[in-house]
């Protein structure tokens, strides 16, 4: 294995997602949903998410507008979705997945497979497990694809993580 790899491995820390029935059961204004979004994804930059982001989705339909300024777990569940998967989709097709997510299968279902698969797929990419195991028995042509589009994802993360070790083994 080589030096950068090494290196990677032991600055990886494994990456625990919040389950839908973890999410805040209260509202949250803005402000909040970018922190609680940005510790979800803590030390994972390519993730983190603003604000003015959090404003363009609902702005552009992906996310219902907040309800007296507040954001609730239904919400966040999207946002997190969006913020993991934006860099490797594009918001037109995040859109449509989660509406034919919304038509097939219940949200807190669905979201707490994405969190799994995500995580999965984070371990095994960075070298932390051996093997990718099954999870679910639906074997669905959009499963299939969630499952292709969350390798992505966590490859997109070994990469900046692979370019940010690069970068710092280069400048000293």
């Amino acid at each position: 294995m080589g030096i950068i790899r090494r290196q990677m491995r032991s600055a990886t820390q494994e990456l625990i997602m919040p389950r839908y029935d973890d999410l805040p059961r209260l509202g949250l204004y803005l402000e909040q949903v970018t922190r609680y979004l940005n510790q979800t994804f803590d030390g994972l930059a390519p993730l983190c998410i603003s604000t003015g982001t959090v404003s363009s989705y609902v702005k552009r339909g992906i996310v219902g507008h907040s309800h007296q300024r507040q954001y609730d777990r239904d919400q966040l569940a999207a946002l997190i979705f969006m913020a993991a998967c934006r860099r490797v989709a594009t918001f037109d097709d995040l859109r449509f997945l989660l509406q034919v997510q919304a038509r097939n299968h219940d949200l807190a279902a669905a979201y707490d497979y994405f969190c799994a698969r995500l995580e999965e797929d984070y371990q095994y990419v960075f070298g932390l497990r051996a093997d990718l195991p099954a999870i679910g028995t639906d074997d669905s042509d959009e499963k299939a694809a969630l499952d292709k589009l969350l390798w992505m994802v966590a490859c997109h993360l070994y990469w900046h993580s692979y370019l940010d070790q690069a970068r710092q083994n280069h400048n000293s």
